[in-house]
């Protein structure tokens, strides 16, 4: 089972939740074999440096004399510990930028979690569309149309 965390954005989630996210609480082989990349592609731009650095000094690490298995499990660590937690860090990063965190569902596969948690939602209210007596009603400012001066290059008055 895998536990999936429910977000939905700053002003709440559209009508038919299409930007409703899911994000799985799993290990990420993408992120296990290029870590910066993987936090690049999720706009994770701080994290994205400090594992880019981070690397970096573990690159040197290796090429000193004598600390080149220091160097070679520093460099795993870092890749292991952006696999592991890449997507809690995600999903962090999406509760600071202002996302709410809906709930959590425990699920074999994405679908069947998003079939839970869609289950569970209330139905939406339906508004009522406006009577047809509102749409023949004339409006009741005068508009000038055609026959107002122009703002663009040319000037249509109608006259051809």
């Amino acid at each position: 089972m895998i536990s999936y965390t429910v977000l939905t954005p700053l002003g709440g989630a559209d009508r038919d939740h299409a930007s409703t996210l899911f994000v799985a609480d799993r290990f990420i082989w993408s992120a296990m074999f290029l870590p910066w990349i993987w936090l690049l592609s999720r706009r994770m731009w701080f994290a994205a440096f400090v594992v880019f650095v981070a690397e970096c000094l573990a690159i040197f690490l290796m090429r000193q004399p004598g600390l080149g298995t220091a160097g070679l499990l520093a460099i795993l660590a870092i890749h292991a510990l952006v696999a592991l937690e890449g997507g809690n860090l995600h999903i962090r990063h999406l509760i600071v930028g202002g996302w709410n965190v809906a709930g959590q569902i425990a699920a074999s596969d994405l679908a069947t979690a998003e079939e839970q948690f869609f289950a569970n939602l209330p139905e939406p209210a339906e508004t009522p569309l406006p009577l047809a007596s509102d749409w023949a009603k004339p409006n009741s400012s005068p508009t000038q149309g055609w026959s107002a001066p122009a703002l663009g290059l040319f000037d249509n008055t109608g006259a051809r």
